[in-house]
């Protein structure tokens, strides 16, 4: 098994999703600022008062669909393409399986170390930042956004083993 090139083609393939999330999630504040509002710790969604707007429901689908269907499944087929002409034996379910799992665990990781601990929680840009909750110590809270990342952990799981049964066989 070639690890070196199933970790690269991984973590390569989940820091271009990384960065495109990110970008998908400023345009989506800039558009709606309410748009994660489910995201945001609780006493910051007491202290906003306000339930999602529809303009911010409006483009949290959007985002929804942009994030996995323009960058998710995309990058993940590319990833897959890749590897199978990169693997001397070709692509089987294992090291497609753990390539997914890899693009998912970026993603993860990256979330949460980039953009919840040093972008939202330290840096926390204006437009992030709901209106009349400035000042509030809660977007500090970094094992809120640790819990969160260890709630969606079994995603990664799951994609790994999706991708690698839908994979494989194509392979």
């Amino acid at each position: 098994m070639q690890w070196s090139l199933i970790i690269k083609y991984g973590v390569g393939y989940g820091l271009v999703l990384s960065v495109l999330f990110t970008a998908a999630v400023f345009a989506g504040a800039a558009i709606s600022r309410d748009f994660l509002l489910n995201d945001y710790p609780p006493a910051i969604q007491e202290r906003y008062g306000k339930p999602k707007s529809a303009r911010g429901r409006r483009v949290a689908v959007l985002f929804g669909v942009f994030v996995w269907g323009a960058c998710c499944v995309p990058l993940m087929v590319a990833a897959m393409i890749g590897l199978d002409g990169a693997l001397d034996d070709g692509l089987a379910f294992l090291p497609a399986a753990v390539c997914a799992a890899l693009v998912f665990t970026t993603l993860t990781v990256y979330d949460l170390v980039v953009f919840d601990w040093i972008i939202f929680a330290g840096l926390r840009p204006r437009l992030l930042v709901l209106p009349g909750t400035e000042g509030m110590r809660e977007y500090r809270d970094l094992r809120f956004h640790l819990i969160a990342a260890l709630k969606g952990s079994p995603l990664i799981i799951f994609v790994g083993l999706a991708t690698g049964g839908l994979a494989a066989p194509f392979a």
